[in-house]
């Protein structure tokens, strides 16, 4: 039984995170924000942006997907419902060693139940099914149309008989060293209506349940009798089972995005779909690009959003004022490139970019406190885990890297492992303070480099926007000097 709601076919490799990736891009919040509605519905979103793969066509099966539930939110909830409901319901597990006769009767119960559930799948999906168009809904509603009323009602009917009420009535050979072989269960005989109610036969008998059913030959061979069909429950109740949760969870990710959604209209906040881009080129390109943390504050203030034409480009600089909106923008960008990536909404007005099979961070982190390695030590400890991993149509986002030392020796180690990133087709976003380096690089006018810096106006106040510019000094010298000499 299939469900297609994430991928339309088979399950592509996931994109590669940095171990630290969620956390340095900001994307705690967003769980925050959808676990305030529903702790399980964030658990499924970030399974989802933990496993996207780096597929231009899952993320537009995807978009359809999410289109037609902004359009019907009040199906997709409803199919979630039952789904969920399904997955709840008490399922014995049968241990190793149980006999054939306590399986059946252990898996008979809760997939009668959940048959039942699924009906109620189909008759929503066959009334409210034409409202929806994307490839993964249609497929879903095929899925269900197979199991007709006429077909519940046959199962149904067999799994009753399979309760063996009144005995079991089988035959079976012997054959070398006297093994019993060609087992044959037989139906129970159709009841008969007599003057003391329903009677199933005199050929029925009821095998003795107490005892040790090991020494009971009887026992033994009731059960070796009804292990074939035993499994075969046990298999279809687990398919049936393993169905209700997958939808459970796929269905979960889409509501996650629209309680997003509902957040950000509650804000104002601008948000699109965008336009993913297979690997090749590097192509990215976005105006109003925000930040998730600040937008999903607690008191969200209006959030400066930035512009960026960045096609062609492999390595993006970004220099400037302190406080200035460097790391917000890197990761806004981060976040947008994973959230793109796992088929949700983006927080601009619009966003497209070329999909990457790995987004890796390298964020300034506190100094190691088990005194294994000194700061400048751990980050390159950090730096080289990520290179190990990164391939070449992985992302690199770096916030201030190699702060740890000074700027002539930092220089001397982001240059030469740039220049290999970049060359190997990673993309990479640098925010630094390392002028000097930054501009040599610039002087050196590489095709694939866009320099940004963090806009300041001639009064030194910020902006908060991110603009296409020259390397610019960081500190907060200059801001002082103007204030002494405007005193």
């Amino acid at each position: 039984m299939r469900v297609r709601l994430l991928y339309p076919g088979d399950t592509p490799a996931p994109t590669a995170l940095g171990d630290t990736a969620v956390e340095d891009l900001g994307l705690s919040a967003l769980f925050d924000t959808i676990a305030d509605s529903d702790p399980a519905t964030a658990d499924a979103v970030r399974a989802v942006i933990a496993t996207a793969p780096a597929d231009p066509a899952v993320i537009a099966h995807r978009h359809a997907v999410l289109t037609d539930c902004c359009a019907n939110p009040h199906l997709v909830r409803a199919v979630h419902d039952i789904a969920t409901t399904a997955t709840a319901v008490r399922r014995w597990t049968s241990t190793a060693g149980r006999r054939a006769t306590g399986t059946l009767v252990l898996a008979l119960p809760p997939f009668t139940e959940q048959l039942e559930l699924l009906r109620r799948l189909r008759t929503l999906l066959e009334r409210d099914g034409d409202r929806v168009t994307a490839a993964g809904w249609t497929d879903l509603i095929a899925t269900t149309k197979q199991f007709d009323d006429t077909y519940l009602r046959a199962v149904r009917d067999e799994l009753s008989m399979l309760r063996f009420d009144h005995g079991v009535e089988f035959e079976a050979g012997l054959g070398a060293g006297n093994k019993i072989t060609d087992v044959v269960v037989h139906r129970p005989p159709p009841a008969r209506r007599t003057r003391f109610g329903l009677s199933r036969g005199a050929s029925v008998f009821d095998a003795i349940a107490d005892g040790d059913g090991t020494s009971d030959p009887v026992m033994q061979l009731k059960d070796h009798a009804l292990a074939e069909l035993a499994d075969v429950v046990a298999a279809a109740a687990d398919e049936l089972h393993a169905f209700f949760l997958r939808l459970r969870d796929e269905t979960a990710f889409y509501l996650g995005c629209l309680i997003l959604r509902d957040h950000f209209d509650r804000a104002a906040t601008p948000y699109c779909l965008p336009h993913p881009h297979p690997p090749g080129t590097p192509r990215l390109r976005c105006r109003g690009l925000r930040d998730l943390t600040l937008a999903l504050g607690p008191a969200p203030a209006t959030v400066a959003g930035s512009d960026l034409a960045a096609d062609g480009r492999s390595l993006l600089i970004v220099t400037g004022a302190n406080n200035g909106g460097k790391s917000t923008f890197l990761r806004s960008l981060g976040a947008a490139q994973l959230m793109m990536q796992a088929g949700m909404f983006v927080l601009a007005e619009e966003f497209a970019a070329d999909v990457r099979d790995g987004v890796f961070t390298h964020f300034v982190g506190d100094e190691d406190h088990t005194l294994s390695y000194g700061k400048l030590a751990d980050e390159l400890v950090r730096m080289n885990a990520v290179v190990d991993r990164i391939g070449p149509h992985g992302m690199l986002l770096c916030n201030e890297a190699f702060a740890a030392t000074g700027e002539r020796d930092a220089g001397r180690i982001a240059g030469p492992l740039l220049r290999a990133l970049t060359e190997a087709g990673v993309k990479v976003v640098f925010v630094t303070h390392l002028h000097d380096y930054a501009r040599t690089r610039y002087a050196e006018a590489h095709p694939g480099d866009l320099f940004l810096r963090a806009e300041r106006r001639p009064d030194g106040t910020r902006t908060h926007r991110i603009v296409a510019g020259p390397p610019e000094p960081g500190g907060h010298g200059y801001d002082l000097w103007a204030a002494t000499e405007l005193d």
